[in-house]
């Protein structure tokens, strides 16, 4: 399957993944206002793709709250917009508490009335609560919410979700081109992975993605499957007979495709077409979602940082599987923090105390003051411990006896800095709560919508 057959139907992009974080709202596109700003200058179309395969793991917002009692103190707290029923792939997961999911404004206002800014969500969730009518999905209204903010400040980039991605002619081509090379395409990929990991000294088995099984004759292929309705994806797994190219997604049996051969492809593509048709779902995963993207669809690809690693390793799949040498990609990445107050507390502060803490337990003589060493037995004392640590016996016997003198002397004199010890300990547990503090105010993985507009539509449209 020549490469021209796809490049032929795609017009010049910039191509942008967005991912939905752990806190289950759809990031709101950092990539898309540069694509945005860039498109007109290269006679380029910005596309963002919505990875809608990618599975809920959580229905609630995580917001950063004093701890009760203790406003010094701070947690992350879940506030949950609807009833948590398990992990389920975005384009199946359907709203299951509508009130709970409308009251996420009337939730988060309790949380937040200290902070002296109103969050984002005031605007976005009455865009998303329109979407209510027209789907039942959580993602898609979500993603609607996130785009109506987006185009009210400048923003009109075209949108692909991967669902829709996935079930063109085009897709199709690519995913057969893989099922009929599998032998081939399951042994480089896995080369890839494997040769990643010993480049950059990882040990898990499961970064920076697993390897593909094999089961006997089957062979794991890197795209998700499921049954339409069903809440788990599983993964594809193909295995080459004289029928053709038996498919299974988990256990679960699925219809044989034709082989393709003899010149005849177009037979397997639209056998693998009608999959879709007939309710069973397959899907890209990360390294096929960049894969085809960087090929197929777009002139320029974006990632950020942590996408930018399966970049590299589909880079080197290209160079085997398809003997070509891969596209640029682009990798962008920003950080902007909630305008949360910040405690003054560094961690050099902290450690610098915990020496100065543990040096005044050990060594107290060292911190005597003046008034101290004007006491003859205090200087007696210093000078005794002093002489023993000069000290270095060879027998055994003597080692034991010159430990135990030492400590004793060490004790005696660190009453004389019980105040010192006592004021360095309390000011090392107040830098630690401000440190502990501070992690929490000022994580980077805070959803968009808990950000004032003020602070954050400047730091997005200057793109533009």
């Amino acid at each position: 399957m020549p490469a021209s057959r796809f490049r032929n139907t795609a017009s010049p992009l910039f191509f942008s993944p967005a991912t939905n974080r752990s806190f289950s709202i759809p990031d709101l596109g950092d990539i898309n206002f540069p694509i945005r700003g860039g498109a007109p200058r290269h006679e380029a179309t910005p596309i963002n793709l919505i990875v809608d395969n990618d599975t809920a793991k959580a229905t609630a917002l995580r917001v950063p709250v004093p701890v009760e009692g203790d406003p010094q103190r701070y947690h992350v707290a879940s506030v949950p917009f609807d009833r948590w029923s398990g992990e389920a792939p975005y384009e199946e997961r359907a709203v299951r508490d509508e009130s709970l999911f409308a009251s996420l404004p009337q939730q988060m206002r309790r949380l937040t009335r200290g902070w002296g800014f109103v969050p984002l969500l005031e605007d976005l969730w009455p865009d998303v609560l329109r979407q209510v009518p027209r789907t039942p999905l959580l993602g898609e209204r979500l993603v609607a919410g996130r785009r109506a903010l987006e185009r009210r400040w400048g923003c009109h980039n075209l949108e692909l979700p991967v669902s829709v991605l996935c079930r063109t002619e085009s897709f199709a081509w690519f995913a057969c081109h893989v099922l009929t090379n599998v032998p081939r395409f399951h042994a480089i990929y896995n080369a890839c992975v494997q040769e990643y990991r010993r480049q950059y000294g990882l040990r898990s088995r499961n970064h920076p993605v697993p390897d593909l099984a094999r089961a006997g004759e089957w062979l794991e292929v890197p795209f998700w499957a499921w049954r339409a309705g069903q809440q788990e994806r599983r993964r594809l797994f193909a295995r080459p007979s004289a029928n053709g190219v038996e498919l299974r997604a988990g256990e679960d049996a699925w219809p044989t495709l034709p082989s393709g051969s003899n010149g005849d492809a177009a037979v397997l593509v639209r056998a693998w077409r009608d999959l879709e048709q007939r309710g069973l779902k397959v899907r890209s995963r990360a390294l096929t979602n960049t894969l085809f993207a960087r090929i197929f669809i777009a002139d320029l690809f974006m990632h950020g940082i942590g996408g930018g690693k399966y970049d590299e390793l589909t880079d080197a799949i290209m160079r085997r599987f398809y003997g070509i040498e891969p596209p640029g990609f682009l990798v962008l990445s920003a950080t902007l923090l909630l305008p949360l107050p910040a405690y003054p507390a560094r961690p050099e502060d902290v450690q610098g105390l915990a020496r100065r803490l543990r040096d005044l337990r050990y060594n107290p003589q060292r911190h005597l003051d003046g008034q101290a060493l004007t006491s003859a037995a205090i200087h007696h004392l210093a000078s005794q411990k002093q002489a023993w640590i000069s000290r270095h016996p060879a027998m055994a016997a003597e080692r034991r006896e010159r430990f135990h003198v030492l400590r004793e002397l060490t004790d005696k004199l660190r009453s004389f800095v019980a105040g010192q010890e006592a004021e360095v300990r309390q000011h090392l547990l107040r830098s630690e709560r401000e440190l502990e503090a501070n992690a929490v105010l000022h994580r980077r993985d805070y959803a968009f919508c808990l950000y004032p507009e003020a602070l954050l539509s400047p730091f997005c449209t200057r793109f533009l």
